[in-house]
């Protein structure tokens, strides 16, 4: 099947959904590649958050679709009172004082400058290659010594910035775990500054669908189709210029596509497919192809009820011993080593469920010099550290595992189908990732208007 389009969106992800929908609603032809299995679970549980100008402009309120905000953010440690953070500042400097935190009081000192810094992203797109600062502004900018702090602050390691806050060792690890995990990266990484940044974004909160209600990425689907989205399955095997400013893609065996621009909603959607090597990465390439980190994923069906820990079912926890840990399973992720101390995200799905996710596997294993894949044997490992991280703060989980699940995305292995593309636009967040997706698109478009 043949097809022109203005622009091609290729992911499987909420923000990949909305991007398609809102320029096609503008009146461009649009396509979305899914990349995966149709029939594939959906393992997240929640997804960042739609903000007002999205739901308008893709009319939600015609479809049955209610999100509920989670509840918290909650990091458990091996000892003492686990450490959460709430949407709202004033909730979230009571419940550090609550805790014990003595730097509680600055707070909201410290959300307001992430949160600016997060409204300011001229700089962040310059440092992604998205736009390209002329002569006269780029020397505005060097001029500007407070605008150069800022930078500096943003683009530098999570960890200084934290440190130029707080003392208390237990609200930073609580916040770069929550920032830095989706990614994989460490607190000690140049760049990882711009995860608190996004985490405290208004647009950064992350939601989810209530028990018994449709799920977000469905009604997604159905508001791509309802706005006549051409939606395709399967990978992408080539990319070829075409002629003018065309490009020709070509998906599976079948499918062949012209399009102006291909456009990437979120970084791991472009890693997945070989667009870009992962800029979390190290630069260390296994005799597979494979950089940087793997993301594996565990669902935990129990044969009986389990209470969360502080009996809160809505919220989004963390499990981290301290916040180096992220740096040294960064660090071995990179160097084809299975961190003992893996940083565990999870949550109580509306089914019950228990999806415990961490981004800091190795992409592939390194055994005496030698690179090798992933096994069966490298996923029960995976699993089963996993599985003790969570029972060491939830003990009697063990005995109420009826079965597991698991999943592991690898990034892209082998020649990359865009080596030599010139038309790819990634959007870089995630924690904010429909608002920046669906922002980022719309600048696509309206740069060739």
């Amino acid at each position: 099947m043949s097809g022109q389009f203005d622009i091609v969106v290729i992911g499987d992800d909420e923000a990949s959904f909305c991007a398609a929908a809102a320029v096609a609603k503008a009146g461009a032809r649009t396509a979305l590649i899914r990349p995966g299995d149709r029939k594939k679970k959906n393992v997240v549980s929640s997804s960042p958050a739609i903000p007002n100008f999205v739901w308008r402009r893709l009319d939600l309120q015609d479809y049955d679709l209610t999100l509920e905000p989670v509840s918290a953010r909650v990091t458990l440690f091996p000892d003492g009172a686990p450490v959460r953070s709430f949407a709202k500042s004033r909730d979230t400097q009571d419940a550090l004082a609550a805790a014990g935190i003595d730097d509680h009081p600055l707070w909201e000192d410290f959300s307001s400058e992430m949160r600016s810094l997060a409204d300011n992203d001229y700089l962040s797109k310059a440092l992604y290659g998205v736009t390209t600062p002329n002569t006269k502004s780029l020397a505005t900018m060097l001029a500007d010594l407070p605008s150069l702090d800022r930078a500096a602050r943003l683009f530098g390691p999570c960890a200084e910035v934290l440190d130029d806050y707080f003392d208390d060792s237990r609200l930073k690890a609580h916040l770069a775990a929550h920032a830095l995990a989706a990614g994989g990266r460490g607190n000690r990484e140049n760049g990882s500054a711009t995860a608190l940044a996004e985490l405290l974004d208004e647009d950064g909160w992350r939601v989810r669908t209530p028990k018994d209600s449709q799920s977000l990425r469905a009604i997604l689907q159905k508001v791509c189709q309802d706005c006549g989205v051409k939606t395709y399955s399967g990978k992408v095997t080539e990319v070829t210029p075409a002629s003018g400013k065309l490009t020709n893609i070509a998906v599976g065996t079948e499918d062949k596509l012209k399009t102006r621009h291909i456009f990437f909603a979120t970084p791991d959607a472009a890693i997945a497919a070989g667009a870009m090597q992962s800029s979390e990465s190290s630069g260390l390439r296994s005799g597979l192809g494979g950089t940087g980190h793997a993301s594996f994923t565990v669902r935990f069906k129990l044969s009986e009820h389990m209470d969360p820990p502080g009996g809160d079912i809505g919220a989004v926890y963390q499990i981290v011993d301290a916040g180096e840990d992220l740096q040294f399973a960064r660090d071995a992720a990179v160097q084809g080593k299975m961190f003992d101390r893996l940083p565990v995200e999870f949550e109580f799905a509306p089914t019950g469920e228990i999806i415990a996710r961490s981004s800091y596997l190795p992409a592939a294993f390194c055994e005496e010099g030698e690179w090798r894949g992933w096994t069966g044997q490298d996923r029960q490992a995976a699993a089963t550290i996993i599985k003790e991280r969570l029972t060491s703060r939830m003990p009697g989980l063990g005995a109420r595992i009826r079965r597991t699940e698991t999943e592991v995305a690898t990034p892209y292995s082998g020649v990359s189908p865009f080596i030599d593309c010139t038309h790819v636009v990634i959007q870089h967040s995630r924690h904010n990732a429909i608002s920046a997706a669906v922002k980022r698109i719309d600048e696509v478009m309206a740069s060739h208007e």
